[in-house]
């Protein structure tokens, strides 16, 4: 029962992370008002899609540690959801494992980019990360250790 409250807390500050404000550009001029999430996680998938039709030329001597973090962290929100399908079944714990490896890999590569964007990241961010660690958290609530089922 614990394990879903605990994801299902997860779920809900996930998904409010998308109506809030995610990130913003440190500066003050146009554009340096707040992303909402849903914005924020719209452009990082989009980034995806542009891998596809990038070539070497255009690529030369823009930020590709920086681009390939965006690309990253676009990936959080489709990883959840599979990591989220890959729970209903028990014996699918060694994938749920490497998809939660995944996600916080993809979450650190988020950061990085903000770092050398730069961007700012708001409550909507912080509630995004906090409700992706609930969900995987999950995993480790409600399940009997290996050794409390051995008999003393």
């Amino acid at each position: 029962m614990k394990r879903w409250i605990v994801t299902l807390a997860g779920i809900a500050l996930f998904a409010a992370a998308f109506f809030l404000p995610a990130a913003r550009s440190p500066g003050t001029g146009a554009g340096s008002g707040p992303m909402v999430g849903w914005m924020c996680a719209l452009v990082a998938a989009s980034a995806t899609g542009g891998i596809f039709r990038a070539s070497a030329a255009t690529i030369q001597g823009k930020d590709v540690p920086g681009i390939v973090c965006l690309i990253l962290s676009g990936w959080v929100n489709p990883l959840v959801v599979f990591y989220l399908v890959a729970s209903i079944w028990r014996r699918l714990v060694a994938i749920r494992r490497v998809l939660a490896a995944a996600i916080l890999a993809c979450i650190a590569a988020t950061w990085i980019f903000f770092f050398k964007a730069p961007m700012i990241p708001l409550i909507g961010h912080y509630l995004w990360v906090a409700g992706a660690l609930l969900i995987l958290s999950g995993e480790f609530f409600g399940r009997p250790r290996a050794q409390d089922n051995k008999e003393p």
